[in-house]
């Protein structure tokens, strides 16, 4: 009986004009800076700036740099989650520095952006490290 009684109660509890959003669509990201193929010395300061928004919420933006070894640094920065506009947009803007021992070669930069949804959208640029 306490069983019918609890399956009543949940249809009741679920009216029809209760309308729950999803949202699926994916953050954006646009790097503007470093330009693609751009090359840098060892002990450089590489300004990363990009673009990040969405049409309902950020919920964490990420930001990696591989090595030529293949070797993935994720980037940390104080205030990089703090977003604009009710949360839906972020102006990036970092210093990747450089490490004097740095490995020469092609680098790959990663902007990833999560919305509220769970949705993801990332974009990279590749840049050369010489001597």
């Amino acid at each position: 009986m306490l069983l019918v009684v609890l399956f009543s109660l949940s249809f009741l509890a679920c009216e029809d004009d209760d309308v729950v959003a999803v949202d699926a669509t994916p953050p954006t990201v646009l790097i503007t800076s470093p330009a693609a193929g751009a090359t840098f010395k060892r002990s450089d300061v590489i300004e990363l700036r990009a673009e990040v928004s969405d049409n309902v919420g950020l919920s964490e933006v990420r930001v990696y740099v591989t090595d030529p070894k293949l070797k993935v640094r994720q980037l940390n920065e104080e205030g990089m989650n703090i977003f604009l506009n009710d949360g839906r947009e972020k102006d990036l803007d970092l210093k990747v520095i450089l490490d004097a021992n740095a490995p020469k070669g092609p680098y790959s930069m990663t902007v990833e952006a999560i919305d509220d949804q769970g949705n993801t959208a990332s974009q990279y640029v590749s840049v050369f490290v010489t001597e």
